[in-house]
């Protein structure tokens, strides 16, 4: 029990600290740091050592961590690799991004990055973070910036302004869903002060001079743990980094044996993957292929490690509701706390096969991991994730796995406390073998 407690706090710790997808890689790579991984740039040549480990970024926002075994270099038959992705819905800050309302209020002019449901967004604490692009010593560098909790809001309309409001309420983005950042000077009503998002940031940076950025107007409230018995835990994010925080937690734990272990986190899967650090991008080809490189292996051998690789795309699922159990599947429904979930999908949105399937239900059956089943209900088409997409660049055995959950693309999602501890332990026997 002081295992799972000690997880589940090291979880809300990770998605307390982790707002934006580069808040998350950074913290990534701080806890790989301190256990001894090596970083690599991608514009210099890798030269790998047998038994070490190493970790790459892309962006700020993606990074590929790997372990390698200390076996000789004949004895290694290929990847294995768990994927997920850094980044959640959110409203993304335009550029000249303060608007003048009603002469009185400044609010921040935002757009929605993924699908979300807009209505979680309204009445909460809401903050600004991201990163910045400055400019030092005549090159551009990038720092991650996180503003004051509770910076902005998105306030509700009034039952009284609108009498229907619980009949259903179609909200525009641009109209209705737009931060409220701060009040202009009493003195000199009908010109709302502008600015003030600028000097924030100015004020964070220690500089003026900030070039650009990618800023997201994010849920600023804690990770806490909710129910009866403490069995639900009710957070931001934690589609999808609950999953990357079990695949970095199973790559820590496992120690591989004949298999290379990759850590393969993504940005922007909940905009299409179609970015050049997305799933969809050649940054997980680059980097298998600069491992077999650094390694001095030709291709005829990457291609038979490619031929025994095996991914774990790590994507959350939904949890059969307790108040809509008819949108689920007859015979397929995941429950909260019964364990990691198995994604089935005919029209092949999910990669899972037999095999990779097979390989799965076996690790859990032979080391007790709780699993489930997920297929969507087929009147309600779902969503895909990373696996499928992953193997446009790279053909690999793929399933597509992850954590049961409620309210997803909600501004605050619900999990089951017991199921992280099932996906990291079915990470690290992964990882082990």
């Amino acid at each position: 029990m002081e295992m799972t407690e000690g997880l589940i706090q090291e979880l809300m710790n990770f998605l307390d600290s982790s707002l934006t997808s580069y808040h998350a890689v950074e913290n990534i790579e701080k806890t790989l740091l301190q256990a001894a991984f090596t970083a690599l740039s991608e514009k210099k040549l890798w030269t790998l050592d047998q038994g070490g480990s190493y970790f790459v970024a892309r962006n700020d926002s993606s990074v590929m961590a790997f372990r390698l075994p200390d076996c000789e270099l004949g004895q290694i038959k290929g990847f294995h690799v768990y994927a997920a992705h850094s980044d959640s819905p959110a409203f993304k800050v335009k550029e000249n991004p303060e608007l003048d309302r009603e002469g009185v209020y400044v609010s921040v002019n935002t757009e929605p990055y993924g699908k979300m449901i807009l209505s979680t967004w309204l009445d909460r604490p809401l903050t600004i973070a991201g990163r910045v692009c400055v400019e030092e010593a005549g090159e551009i560098v990038t720092k991650t910036v996180r503003l004051k909790d509770n910076l902005c809001m998105i306030p509700n309309l009034a039952i009284h302004m609108n009498a229907n409001m619980n009949s259903g309420v179609a909200f525009s983005a641009q109209s209705d869903m737009l931060p409220l950042l701060t009040m202009g000077d009493p003195a000199h009503r009908g010109s709302a002060s502008k600015g003030t998002l600028c000097a924030l940031l100015a004020d964070a940076l220690g500089t003026q001079d900030i070039l650009s950025y990618d800023l997201y107007v994010e849920n600023c409230e804690r990770a806490v743990l909710a129910g009866a018995k403490d069995e639900f835990i009710m957070t931001p994010r934690y589609d999808d980094l609950a999953c990357v925080f079990a695949g970095l937690q199973g790559l820590l734990q496992g120690k591989p044996s004949q298999y290379i272990d990759v850590l393969a986190v993504f940005d922007n899967e909940e905009v299409g993957s179609l970015t050049r650090q997305g799933a969809d991008s050649t940054f997980f080809r680059d980097t298998l292929e600069n491992i077999a490189a650094g390694f001095g292996v030709d291709s005829r051998i990457y291609r038979t490690w490619m031929a025994d690789s095996l991914m774990l795309s790590a994507d959350n699922g939904h949890a059969c509701h307790p108040n809509q159990g008819g949108k689920a599947d007859p015979t397929n429904r995941p429950y909260l706390n019964n364990g990691v979930v198995l994604k089935y999908h005919g029209g092949q949105k999910y990669a899972t096969d037999a095999f990779s399937a097979a390989y799965v239900k076996r690790l859990c059956r032979d080391n007790d991991i709780p699993l489930q089943i997920y297929a969507n209900n087929s009147d309600i088409p779902g969503g895909r994730t990373l696996g499928n997409l992953a193997m446009t660049q790279v053909s690999m055995a793929a399933a597509d796995i992850g954590l049961p959950q409620l309210a997803m693309h909600s501004a605050y999602e619900t999990g089951g406390t017991r199921d992280i501890m099932a996906l990291t332990r079915l990470a690290s026997l992964f990882f082990a073998q």
